[in-house]
């Protein structure tokens, strides 16, 4: 209790134990050590109270400030509820459109309105992000409560409410939401103290994990089996759409390293979500609020490693990938010298490119106009499996299309079908709805559910590279150049190694950002390496790939890393002449595994 209270930082995991009887001596417990417990709790609650009282004094974004904060914006928000309705009756009465349809348009109206005048008198203050990323959040967060809004509407306006009373009274039942996430989350203060975690950790050391009893529905053969470059091998019931490159049907069900099924997992519906380490047994378990209903799964860190996932996890193959099996395969593979580094990969006129940058930085958009505009060899555009000597193996995981990237795609690509869902397809899956899901993840709610739901509803825009632009996908490469891209001033500027290895950690890092992954990390042990041991043998092959590659800053307010950065290129090896170009080409390509090509003729021997 003392280092919780004195300790606000620390992750908190809760562990099982039991009273034993007294085997000897006495118990000290007398009224005396009560009077003395109960003195140092009540120093302690003044310790705890005397940082509350410096969070709140003015200008720390404590709870006074917040409660003014929350008065401005109400009085914001009944201006923006007038002219919503000015909007709803433009909309639905003079034009005639229907009350729904009226509502989400009228919704935007008044999302502009409320972001202006929020934004300039409400936040002025803390407005530490861009506009557009402030902007971007704050009808992201509208558009979202859109939807929880028009089927009350609708239920509303069905029992006999007038259209313009039914829209006003879910504009206010919403508002005390939109105020807590654009206060914590879109305009949040980096002084804000930290609240409760929404998920449990448990360790449970001496109890049997409960399972229930096996379903005769259940079968354990894996249909979809999977070679990651002859390093891992992962089988599983259930498509893993990422990694259709990998297809190996020939690896058996016994052979495999990482093995997925769908079972039940979880029990009775709970208040809070919980990850439950039973350490005795190197098993992990993740249940939500739903019980056996929500997005549950449980790992068994064995030889091989089992995941079992929920139906409903099973119904969004990309979440369980993703936010699951990603973060497995990640470790599996630092166990076994390599790494699974966030960043694309090209080799343009037979020099290995490598790319790294924050997520929705423009990596992929940069990824698609190299090869449209430059040409050369596609290895990877989300993911690169790299070792110590600067080798980089091909991992092309399928481009996920968000709005951002939408310039680099032609509609000719596409079918008209496929071009007109990818419109409003990429603007969910983009920076805004990510976002918004990361705010969601700082509450109390079912955020993996939620997550499974909305991509089975409405899945990502996932596309292969060459069925958007011609191109030829490359096994490996010896990577010699990678340029961190930003957005920014155009600048230019070398990056030494120590810096380098931070900002690449940086951004893999943030791509592990989204629920469960900080909760299961700590708890992973891949033969006999516990999560720091892993995560300091990932640093040592990022520091061995590094030491042989020259790293620079690129920034632009362009977008225009694609023309740079195959003009540096070029610039950079205009002195070495034809001869020394084609050697480095030659050398740059390296075999991985076998090509299908490559494999000998057999057919007429056997005949």
């Amino acid at each position: 209790m003392e280092i919780l209270v004195r300790t606000g930082s620390a992750r908190l995991a809760e562990v099982t134990y039991e009273m034993s009887p007294r085997e000897a001596g006495q118990s000290k417990a007398s009224l005396r050590q009560g009077l003395l417990f109960a003195r140092h709790l009540a120093r302690l609650r003044l310790a705890k109270l005397e940082r509350l009282r410096d969070w709140a004094r003015p200008g720390q974004g404590g709870r006074p400030n917040e409660l003014g904060r929350m008065v401005a914006s109400g009085l914001v928000g009944v201006s923006g509820i007038g002219v919503n309705l000015a909007a709803l009756f433009a909309f639905h009465e003079l034009v005639g459109l229907h009350h729904l349809v009226g509502a989400a348009l009228a919704t935007q109206v008044s999302t502009l309105w409320n972001f202006l005048l929020t934004d300039a008198l409400v936040y002025r203050a803390r407005r530490d992000k861009s506009i557009l990323a402030r902007a971007g959040g704050y009808f992201a967060l509208n558009n979202a409560l859109l939807l929880a809004r028009l089927p009350v509407l609708a239920v509303l306006v069905w029992f006999g409410m007038g259209v313009l009373a039914a829209n006003a009274l879910t504009l206010i039942a919403l508002f005390v939401i939109r105020f807590f996430v654009s206060d914590r989350v879109i305009y949040a203060a980096d002084t804000a103290v930290r609240r409760r975690d929404p998920v449990q950790v448990l360790v449970d050391i001496d109890t049997k994990e409960s399972l229930p009893p096996p379903s005769r529905r259940r079968y354990q053969y894996l249909r979809y089996r999977y070679d990651i470059a002859g390093v891992v091998t992962i089988g599983s019931q259930i498509m893993l759409p990422e990694l259709e490159f990998f297809r190996a049907q020939w690896v058996g069900d016994k052979d495999v390293d990482i093995a997925v099924r769908v079972g039940d997992v979880g029990g009775a519906p709970k208040l809070r979500a919980s990850l439950t380490e039973y350490p005795n047994r190197s098993v992990l378990r993740y249940e939500e609020h739903l019980g056996r209903l929500g997005a549950n799964f449980r790992i068994e860190l064995g030889n091989p490693i089992n995941i079992v996932v929920g139906p409903l996890l099973a119904a969004s193959p990309h979440v369980v990938y993703t936010n699951i099996v990603e973060a497995l395969l990640r470790f599996v593979m630092v166990s076994r010298g390599r790494m699974l580094l966030h960043s694309a990969c090209v080799s343009v006129n037979g020099v290995g490119v490598m790319l790294s940058a924050l997520t929705d930085t423009g990596k992929t958009a940069t990824v698609l106009r190299i090869l449209r505009d430059h040409g050369g060899l596609f290895l990877s555009d989300d993911m690169t499996l790299i070792d110590a000597s600067g080798g980089a193996v091909c991992f092309p995981k399928p481009l996920t299309i968000s709005a951002h990237t939408l310039r680099a795609v032609q509609a000719e690509d596409l079918t008209p079908a496929e071009w007109r869902r990818l419109q409003w397809q990429s603007r969910l899956h983009s920076k805004g709805g990510r976002s918004l899901a990361l705010v969601l993840s700082r509450f109390n709610v079912p955020i993996m559910g939620i997550n499974a739901i909305t991509q089975r509803l409405v899945p990502p825009p996932k596309y292969s590279v060459d069925r958007l632009v011609p191109c030829r996908i490359g096994t490996a490469t010896k990577v010699e150049e990678l340029f961190i891209i930003e957005r920014g001033a155009p600048r230019l500027t070398e990056m030494d190694r120590a810096e380098a290895l931070e900002r690449m950690i940086q951004n893999t890092d943030d791509a592990y950002g989204f629920p469960p992954f900080r909760y299961l990390a700590p708890g992973i042990t891949i033969n006999g390496y516990d999560y720091h041991e892993l995560r300091r043998r990932e640093r040592e092959i990022l520091a061995g790939f590094l030491s042989g590659v020259r790293t620079r800053v690129l920034a632009s307010d362009t977008f225009g890393w694609a023309d740079e950065i195959p003009r540096l290129i070029a610039q950079d090896r205009i002195g070495l002449g034809d001869a020394r170009l084609g050697a480095v080409g030659a050398a740059s390509t390296v075999q991985a595994w076998p090509r299908w090509s490559e494999l000998p003729v057999l057919v007429g021997a056997v005949g």
